[in-house]
């Protein structure tokens, strides 16, 4: 058991998870508040020492179920359901799984995820990988992608006034079952894996970044979707830098009455001058982001920053580009997630003029002539893209004339500080007439820049 926490630490510290001594020391006295044998209760206990917030408990998660893989006994017995399993067609098979998700048949569930690892995943013993394919393929077969609306049809709600909320909430309980299906078969891969290898040799293959140091450029959108728990603070954070550092430049007034108080105590003579505190007004925000296919991760990232800033501004204006450029405020405060939203700028073509192919200097352009009021004194303008505009013309001067409008302009890019300015990245253009030029590659990075503000 002592083996299995000491695995686990390594791993997570190997994943940039901290884990100290005393809390290693800490998880093995947790051992002796609960059964060793019952799998959930130690890793319940071993989790509340050693994970500490929400990323580092799904780290943790996934770690744990490799050193101690869930269900061993069962996953090697074979049992009589299975062997009735074995011998049925595909079809038949989902049509069993679609009544398990619909009746939250969980041992259905199981049974049905190993029968279909073993016929389709067409694992090779030996092999260092992490196992992505093997379930790829695995989930393919059963076609786990239209598995949550066939539930739904296969039990759809009643007709009646409430028909909508009750639509929404089958979808959602039937997304749920989905998920825990779709983690079923990772976990029957996962096991067959340290079968073969040994858990720290698979551990190696799957080890992936923390959110808060995934890459955005290389990040999967299941990855950026997480991000939104990080985001959201970090957002308030950064609204609440901005308004700071306006507070601190606005101008004082004289407070008459506080400096004819006090000079009472000297005669008369207003020795001392009082100045009122200035008005916490919230200041503007115009945030233009590239959504072009090179930054397309990021792109998601931006849009979910931007929906996190939308209270902590008196006036936020949100614009999208390609080659074109379009305003996608509305969208990003009526719709009721960001995946939705995401949807309808693809499908309106937002940002999008010619050939969608980036072009900043036509992008700034129309930005110009379609937007420029937007820009004043109060407005702090962030951009948030690579720089990389297929060497068309960069068109710099106007951002020239943006910055001369606004109180700041800030840059963020997603590329590494080694690439700008290379190949048809015209980074150098654009940075003389910003504030600032950040490296944001993760979360990690935008924090940084907030804490540069702070």
């Amino acid at each position: 058991m002592l083996a299995v926490i000491e695995g686990v630490a390594a791993e997570l510290r190997r994943m940039n998870v901290p884990v100290s001594t005393s809390e290693l020391i800490d998880a093995a006295r947790s051992l002796r508040a609960v059964p060793p044998a019952d799998r959930e209760a130690v890793k319940a206990a071993v989790g509340a020492c050693l994970a500490k917030s929400v990323p580092h408990q799904d780290a943790y998660s996934i770690v744990f179920d490799l050193f101690w893989p869930r269900d061993d006994a069962a996953g090697q017995r074979v049992t009589d359901e299975r062997r009735l399993f074995e011998q049925l067609p595909d079809d038949e098979l989902r049509k069993i799984l679609l009544q398990a998700l619909t009746a939250g048949g969980t041992s259905t569930m199981r049974e049905v995820a190993r029968v279909i690892v073993d016929r389709h995943a067409g694992m090779q013993a030996g092999r260092a990988v992490a196992g992505t394919f093997y379930i790829f393929r695995a989930l393919r077969s059963i076609q786990a992608d239209t598995l949550a609306d066939d539930v739904v049809v296969l039990d759809p709600p009643a007709e009646g006034p409430t028909r909508s909320l009750s639509l929404r909430l089958a979808r959602e309980r039937a997304g749920r079952s989905v998920v825990a299906f779709e983690r079923m078969v990772e976990t029957e891969v996962r096991r067959l894996l340290v079968e073969d290898r040994g858990a720290e040799a698979v551990a190696a293959t799957v080890r992936s970044p923390l959110p808060a140091d995934a890459d955005f450029l290389t990040a999967s959108t299941q990855v950026i979707e997480h991000m939104r728990t990080v985001v959201d603070p970090l957002g308030r954070a950064l609204g609440h830098a901005l308004t700071a550092k306006c507070r601190r430049h606005g101008r004082r007034h004289l407070d008459f009455r506080a400096t004819i108080r006090d000079s009472l105590s000297t005669g008369g003579v207003p020795a001392r001058l009082h100045l009122r505190q200035p008005r916490p007004s919230k200041p503007k925000l115009v945030v233009i982001a590239d959504i072009s296919g090179s930054v397309a991760t990021f792109a998601q990232f931006t849009l979910q920053l931007t929906s996190a800033l939308q209270t902590r501004f008196s006036s936020l204006r949100s614009f999208v580009f390609i080659d074109g450029m379009d305003e996608v405020t509305d969208l990003l405060t009526a719709g009721p997630t960001i995946r939705d939203a995401t949807s309808r700028i693809n499908t309106e073509r937002r940002g999008f003029w010619f050939d969608g192919r980036s072009d900043y200097g036509h992008a700034l352009q129309l930005f110009k002539e379609k937007y420029s009021d937007v820009v004043d004194s109060r407005t702090t303008v962030l951009l948030l893209g690579d720089a990389r505009g297929n060497y068309h013309e960069p068109h710099a001067e106007v951002l020239a004339g943006l910055h001369a409008r606004a109180a700041r302009v800030f840059w963020l890019n997603p590329e590494r500080r080694a690439s700008w300015n290379e190949g048809d990245s015209v980074l150098a253009e654009y940075a003389k007439h910003c504030d600032a030029v950040f490296e944001c590659r993760n979360i990690n990075d935008l924090r940084n820049f907030v804490e540069s503000l702070a």
